[in-house]
């Protein structure tokens, strides 16, 4: 019987300044080791009322349970980090990304207890329909829109709420305030 263990996703490893080791290490001994490695994430953005449509992790999460998070996720060995946003979102939320307007924000660097990364955040500028998606159940319990101002607040304030640390996401922050505020003119 094959065990769960051998089926771990398998990272690459980077140096703290984003250059390739040349090692791949199983996503457990990455965050055990806080090793450098890629992830993605997509802000969707609803312009108009000036909302983010947020993910609620599922409670069976072992990390973050209930926690309000963007759709993202590992880039695995063989991926591109184009490839591993566009499998997050088909995965997570049911979207087709090629029938999106998919945008890079900036690359961040992180390195938080457990997690050490390059997240390479892209973002849509987009209303999708709550109904129109379709969850991963395993990975989520429910996804809705927050009001962008409130979430940055949340994250500001360190709320047990969302999983995004103010430390890690400021430049995000105040690049996505410039999308938000260049959308209205």
């Amino acid at each position: 019987m094959e065990n769960v263990a051998d089926k771990e996703e398998l990272l690459k490893v980077f140096d703290e300044n984003g250059k390739y080791t040349g090692g791949v290490e199983k996503r457990s001994v990455v965050h055990e080791k806080q090793l450098f490695h890629n992830e993605v994430a997509l802000w969707i953005l609803d312009i108009k009322n000036k909302k983010v449509l947020l993910e609620r992790r599922s409670p069976n999460k072992k990390l973050y349970p209930n926690r309000l998070a963007l759709c993202a996720g590992h880039v695995v060995e063989n991926e591109s980090i184009e490839e591993s946003l566009y499998k997050e979102a088909k995965e997570e939320l049911g979207l087709d990304l090629n029938n999106y307007n998919v945008k890079k924000l900036l690359t961040i660097k992180r390195c938080e207890p457990n997690n050490c990364c390059f997240s390479h955040q892209f973002y849509i500028k987009n209303y999708i329909p709550i109904e129109s998606i379709i969850i991963q159940k395993e990975e989520l319990s429910e996804v809705l829109y927050v009001d962008y101002y409130n979430l940055k607040q949340m994250v500001v304030d360190h709320s047990d709420e969302v999983i995004f640390l103010w430390e890690s996401y400021k430049k995000v922050f105040e690049m996505l305030d410039k999308i938000f505020e260049n959308s209205q003119n």
